[in-house]
């Protein structure tokens, strides 16, 4: 290599070399950042934020010939090489991997969140890109930052179209990466209705679809320079129709009143009353809309320490009490999620030693909206010292072997320290606990496979005996709406494991098995 070439090498690995003003409505301007591939260069769009360098997805796809996906609704977007798709979510500090032949998965871990903004995908570059080296041949590199000051923009793309029916009408919504302005829709023309998106783009076989129900037959879409045409064929007559901009999102929506339905508006409502239809309509579909996106962000844990307070638990062997083990272990938790879980909050039922009676708890996690409910506690047997060991996890349903009563019977025994439990548990019956675990069936399927990646990890972690979820009947976990466990850590009536739970390195270990089997939990239910 020649000192020419040598030098121009080094023009490859050129600090980004430029500040930018941030405008008084505290937008991003961009920049435009030259990338490099062996004799290629481009600019893709790109900016800063909090010392940290944002770059373009979507232009970095097209720069390497990638297949790009967006999904609006999500807020995901797709990577595709030959053999491999590289997933990001905004938000999201967590890149998936995954290979089409093995269909394993890589969890890579950003310093900071993808961002979304104005339809645009954005992630942290240098990151980004070390990632993506390592799946092409030819390495891309940052050489440049040539300074701009306009506003990010976006051209608005079409991704797909949802179509809902309503009591009074049909709801079409469509998704669009960035909003578009001076959308317009034509009266009905026979068969066919017409939908104008000014400076919209969008994949015409793909958009192209058929409904074989409902009030329309098809969606075929027309692309010209300067607009994308939605003709919608419809079935029967529509009465009436209007076209708005979802106020949660870059959506459109278009609602489509059929005469039949109109006629029996009019026949029960004034104009009024309809008016206030058509925007009831609009509020509950972009509320649905907003409610089911938080619904699967995983962003609030309640970590549930065990007794406190005047109920000190289960006795070690040598007087170590369940309560400060069971705080301990949690404290340690939380401190791990808020170190390496980046927007998710933690919420404690205590921190300090207090007593907390059991619907309090359950009321604590559902007044914080929290995702995921972990109850801490320490198992003892009958007899100390005894040979019990190992950890056991549980879920909220009738106990089914007579340890499990036992268990279940003896946590629940803490009630008898409250005022008026009688009172309060008298109705909690068999029967009646059957039916309050029915009610939690919603949640049943992700406490059921949090539990098992729990028992995984705290084996592997542990290295204990790997032992099955069980199930009981645990008051604290009745009112938690929610996924929910609970962790017996181990038998204070054993003294290895005694002196194993007080110790703080003990706790510490405890700690990081139940942190891994969150963060794989997160990733499979923010999917």
């Amino acid at each position: 290599m020649n000192v020419q070439q040598y030098c121009s090498r080094l023009l490859i690995t050129i600090a980004l070399l430029s500040n930018f003003q941030q405008s008084i409505y505290a937008q991003h301007s961009v920049d435009s950042l030259i990338i490099l591939s062996e004799n290629r260069s481009t600019s893709v769009r790109s900016f800063t934020e909090d010392g940290e360098r944002f770059i373009s997805l979507k232009d970095l796809s097209t720069f390497l010939s990638l297949q790009y996906y967006e999904n609006a609704v999500l807020q995901k977007c797709e990577l595709r090489f030959d053999s491999t798709v590289l997933k990001f979510t905004a938000e999201n500090v967590f890149v998936v991997q995954t290979n089409f032949s093995t269909k394993r998965s890589t969890v890579h871990q950003l310093p900071v969140n993808v961002l979304l903004h104005n339809g645009l995908y954005f992630s942290p570059a240098e990151q980004t890109l070390a990632i993506i080296n390592s799946l092409i041949s030819t390495p891309v590199s940052i050489s440049a930052v040539v300074k701009e000051t306009h506003p990010l923009t976006a051209v608005p793309h079409v991704m797909g179209f949802d179509i809902e029916e309503r009591k009074n009408g049909f709801l079409l919504r469509i998704h669009l990466t960035s909003k578009v302005t001076d959308a317009s829709r034509t009266l009905q023309v026979g068969e066919w209705m017409y939908v104008t998106l000014p400076g919209a783009v969008g994949d015409t076989i793909k958009l192209d679809t058929t409904f074989t129900s409902g009030i329309l037959k098809r969606i075929q879409p027309i692309q010209t320079e300067t607009t994308l045409q939605l003709s919608l064929q419809i079935r029967g007559k529509v009465a009436t129709s209007e076209i708005v901009q979802d106020q949660t999102s870059n959506d459109l929506l278009l609602t489509l009143i059929p005469e039949e339905v109109e006629q029996k508006m009019k026949e029960s409502e004034d104009s009024l009353r309809r008016a206030q239809a058509l925007e009831r309509l609009r509020r509950e579909t972009a509320s649905a809309i907003a409610k089911q996106k938080n619904k699967w962000k995983l962003d609030v844990i309640v970590l549930d320490p065990g007794h406190g307070g005047k109920d000190p638990g289960t006795i070690g062997v040598i007087g170590t009490r369940e309560k400060d083990i069971t705080l301990g272990i949690a404290l340690k938790l939380g401190r791990l999620i808020e170190r390496y879980m980046s927007g998710v909050k933690v919420v404690y039922t205590r921190k300090t030693d207090r007593f907390v009676e059991l619907y309090r708890r359950g009321q604590i996690a559902n007044e914080s909206e929290g995702k995921l409910f972990i109850s801490i506690h320490c198992n003892s047997a009958e007899r100390k010292p005894s040979s019990a060991n190992g950890f056991e996890i549980y879920l909220l349903r009738p106990g089914k072997t007579e340890d499990a009563i036992r268990i279940a019977e003896k946590e629940n025994a803490v009630v008898q320290l409250e005022n008026d439990y009688e009172d309060r548990y008298q109705n909690l019956t068999e029967e009646n606990f059957i039916i309050l675990t029915m009610a939690q069936s919603a949640y049943m399927k992700q406490s059921e496979r949090f539990a098992e990646l729990l028992e995984e990890t705290m084996s592997a972690e542990m290295e204990a005996q790997r032992t099955p979820v069980k199930q009981a009947g645990f008051y604290v976990l009745v009112g938690a709406s929610m996924p929910n466990v609970l962790v017996e850590t181990g038998y204070l009536s054993n003294p290895k494991e005694e002196k194993f739970l007080r110790s703080p390195s003990g706790q510490q270990k405890i700690a990081e098995a139940i942190l891994k089997a969150i963060q794989r939990f997160k990733i499979e239910y923010e999917k």
